[in-house]
């Protein structure tokens, strides 16, 4: 019985101390988790956060997320729980049948448990229609593109809890009468995909991704190139589908499968990807704003818009402009929209079918209103980045605690001067 005691206590004891030495010495090196960022640095104590509890948390965050192992550890239990109970310990994300993967809200968008309040729909249709006359005037065409849906696509593929609902009116649903009340130009890629799918022998959708395959995003891209042609009469370059190879599925594609963090491979169908080339001879580029989701990162990423457009200009949920924010993060309120505006021949809205609650895209619709009845502001950030790192300067006791944070922090002063600038921005802009 000693032996068993002692055996046991060495156990525990060496459960205590293998994943010290692991975090402290790093004898295994494991990827990070996807989507999962623990804290880089222990918290520099405060006797304020500390008085407040502020620091005790986030001394707990840092722990939690850093101990020996961890993501070793996580990723198996995922697996467990993936393999055996078909579980998910990912916010959000579902394992339907046949270990096809979903976000919850898109389900629940397709059922129509989850809708956006038709008097606010209504009244976004309306200042789309007042926003559309404007345009008119100017000669500028607003195209509506519906982008396909994975919980359409494999709505045979819910959770067994799905089960009980019935399908009621949806977004989609309520949109699209909306587009055709007040004859707003759109094309509905969703609607198509469900049309071909028993007809095509290869996946439009993967089966572990919320998005669809680059090689159907070329499809579309090829048909809103067609309606735009002839929404605006001009040739507009072509897409040649000049060759294709079979290879491994990018991880875009199979997104929800990597946030999944399980500690084994999930299956990859090889997948067909087309080398394009682009036909620009005689032709003439239109000049474009698309503001949308991520759907249309897979036109984007495969060099669609810079071959066919005059410019790329595309504002991801009205809060960031690609590409500059590729380099530097930009917000549309930032944009000169002069320049943008001048022989700006589109003007597109990319939503996906269970995403359309997010159409009007933080106030797109009534800033452009605003913008084309000559009251609308241009918000020039960098100014007030450099007022406030100024006045930070100007202050010896500020500049003083922030070079001081920066060193507990490790991090250039430059840095956190501009981290502590954009943070009193934010605070002023919520008040």
């Amino acid at each position: 019985m000693d032996k068993i005691k002692k055996y046991c206590f060495l156990f525990l004891l060496l459960l205590l101390i293998v994943p010290l030495a692991q975090k402290s010495f790093k004898f295994f090196i494991s990827e990070p988790l996807n989507g999962m960022a623990a804290p880089k640095t222990y918290p520099v104590w405060h006797y304020k956060d500390w008085k407040e509890g502020i620091y005790q948390k986030l001394a707990d965050n840092y722990i939690a997320g850093n101990f020996g192992f961890r993501n070793f550890l996580v990723r198996s239990l995922n697996s467990i729980d993936y393999t055996l109970f078909n579980s998910s310990n990912t916010n959000k994300l579902l394992i339907g049948k046949d270990k096809y993967l979903f976000f919850n809200y898109n389900i629940e968008s397709y059922l129509g448990i989850r809708t956006q309040n038709r008097r606010e729909t209504d009244s976004l249709f309306v200042m789309t229609d007042s926003l559309i006359s404007l345009l008119d005037e100017k000669g500028i065409e607003y195209l509506f593109v519906i982008a396909p849906s994975n919980a359409f696509y494999y709505s045979d593929k819910f959770p067994d809890q799905y089960d009980r609902y019935e399908k009621n009116e949806n977004d989609y649903d309520y949109y699209l009468s909306k587009l055709e009340e007040y004859n707003i130009n759109y094309i509905d890629f969703n609607k198509w995909f469900i049309e071909i799918k028993d007809t095509v022998s290869i996946e439009l959708f993967p089966q572990n991704g919320t998005h669809y395959t680059y090689f159907s995003a070329v499809w579309v891209a090829d048909s809103m190139l067609n309606y735009m042609e002839k929404l605006k009469g001009i040739d507009i370059p072509d897409i040649i589908k000049d060759d294709y190879v079979i290879d491994t599925m990018k991880t875009y594609e199979h997104d929800l499968g990597n946030i999944l963090n399980i500690g084994h491979e999930l299956h990859h169908s090889d997948m067909i990807y087309y080398n394009l080339k682009f036909d620009s001879i005689g032709k003439q580029k239109p000049k474009v704003l698309t503001v949308g989701d991520s759907f249309y990162w897979p036109v984007i990423n495969q060099m669609i818009p810079a071959s066919c457009f005059s410019n790329v200009a595309y504002w991801f949920y009205n809060m960031k402009v690609f590409p500059e924010s590729f380099n530097q993060e930009t917000e549309p309120a930032e944009v000169d929209l002069d320049k943008l505006m001048k022989d700006i021949d589109f003007i597109i809205i990319y939503a996906s079918a269970t995403l359309l609650h997010n159409y009007d895209y933080n106030g797109f619709v009534g800033n452009m209103i605003d913008y084309f009845n000559g009251n609308y502001k241009i918000y020039h950030k960098q100014e007030e980045i450099d007022y406030w790192i100024n006045a930070i300067k100007n202050n010896p006791d500020w500049y003083a605690k922030i070079k001081q944070k920066a060193s507990d922090l490790n991090i250039p002063l430059d840095k956190q001067m501009r981290k502590e600038a954009e943070w009193l921005i934010n605070q002023n802009t919520t008040k």
